[in-house]
């Protein structure tokens, strides 16, 4: 997903506003034209002074890292081990439910999709544990749609909103998901967070992918080496 920088912006109507300034005066004698030009130039300067990325790209990964932790707290208090199913927004949030029973076998995404929207609920005649993955909020907040392209919206969030990587790719074949990620940027050690919502890149490209898709996702396996990481999820 192309985004267009400020100061590419700001650079191109400033310029674009000097020319039209100086061949409407000297050339055309239109004041009136001239005044656009004029008014360009300054749209373009004010632009130009705007900052590439208001927020830090730093904090936003700061914030996350802090959601995390307090995500596993709530997954050590309630000693989960199951993977977790994240679904479509409904309601403007995407949210993940992580099974609390042992070996419950999977729950459907219609059951998932009704169950109440409160700490622990029922999914199907499972026990189930509401979570809101960190990277929800920013998913939501960049009002991504399925026209957004999965791979485009991947790479948008994951490299150029919140830069938890360098680079991201995204390919389905049947029910499988597998993203790519490259040059990971932060790491954790929530251990239950690893195991039931993958690592935090993978956790907000499977947000990604349930917002995108419109359908819900759980992770199969992710492989971390070293600074790259390829997660499987199985699309439901």
């Amino acid at each position: 997903m192309a985004t267009v920088r400020y100061f590419s912006f700001g650079a191109g109507i400033a310029s674009f506003g000097a020319v039209v300034a100086f061949v409407s005066y000297y050339f055309l004698f239109s004041v009136p034209f001239a005044a656009l030009g004029v008014a360009c130039v300054i749209l373009g300067g004010a632009t130009l002074t705007l900052p590439e990325s208001p927020v830090p790209s730093g904090a936003v990964r700061g914030v996350i890292h802090a959601s995390v932790m307090n995500v596993e707290a709530l997954l050590e208090e309630f000693d989960v081990s199951e993977k977790a199913f994240y679904l479509p927004p409904k309601e403007g949030q995407s949210v993940a439910f992580v099974p609390l029973a042992t070996n419950p076998g999977s729950p459907d995404l219609e059951s998932l999709l009704n169950a109440p929207r409160r700490l622990v609920s029922d999914a199907g005649g499972v026990p189930v544990l509401l979570v809101v993955p960190p990277g929800s909020e920013l998913v939501r907040a960049s009002e991504l749609t399925d026209a957004s392209g999965l791979e485009d919206a991947m790479q948008y969030i994951l490299t150029e909103v919140s830069e938890l990587c360098s680079s991201a790719k995204a390919v389905v074949t049947g029910d499988r998901l597998v993203v790519e990620m490259k040059g990971i940027k932060v790491k954790t050690e929530a251990a239950k967070y690893l195991v039931s919502l993958g690592s935090i890149p993978a956790s907000t490209a499977a947000s990604v992918a349930a917002t995108v898709m419109k359908k819900g996702v759980t992770l199969v396996s992710e492989v971390i080496e070293g600074k790259n990481s390829t997660a499987t999820f199985r699309v439901l």
